[in-house]
This record gives structure tokens, C-alpha cells and sequence, in this order.
């Protein structure tokens, strides 16, 4: 199996990007509903541009989940590929 050395590579690196994005969309929703998403911005000729809302923490987090879920079904498809490639090797 060493010509699908990449594929063995792709699964590990659709893993770690899988968790990865499932960690920072937790922390970064969590931050957000905690803070509200900062202060209101005044630009320079005086119009106000609100904040964050606090709900769009939830969406961070439902979004790094949705994430999470297509970058490990991704993973888990390569394994499936190798592990048939593997059994369906002919017996000399």
C-alpha cells in the first residue's frame, strides 16, 4: 500500500482539520455569546454599526460542527477506500 501514501496522509490531515475546526468553533462561538460580540463601531462620519449579537455564538458553533462532521465523513470515506483496496488484494 505504499502507492496510496498520500491518501494515508489526506486522512490524517482531514482528521486533525476536522477536530481542529470543531475546537475553534466552540471556543470562538463561546466567546462570542459571552461578549456580545464587542462594542458598537463609530466610523469617522458619525454612523453607529452595531455589534455582534450574542446569537450569532450559536451559529459559530452549529457552523463548526457542520464542519466537523463533513471533514471526518471525509476521513472516514479515504479509510473505507483503503481498507477495500486493501482486502481485495488477488492471492498469488
Amino acid at each position: 500500500m505504499n502507492e496510496y501514501k498520500f491518501l494515508k496522509i489526506a486522512r490524517t490531515i482531514f482528521k486533525v482539520l476536522g477536530w481542529a475546526v470543531l475546537g475553534l468553533g466552540i471556543v470562538t462561538g463561546a466567546i462570542v455569546l459571552i461578549t456580545g460580540g464587542g462594542a458598537p463601531t463609530i466610523t469617522p462620519q458619525g454612523v453607529e454599526i452595531p455589534a455582534t449579537p450574542r446569537a450569532a455564538g450559536l451559529i459559530f458553533m452549529v457552523m463548526g460542527a457542520f464542519y466537523f462532521f463533513i471533514l471526518f465523513t471525509v476521513s472516514e470515506m479515504i479509510s473505507i477506500l483503503l481498507d477495500l483496496k486493501a482486502s481485495s488484494k488477488p492471492v498469488v
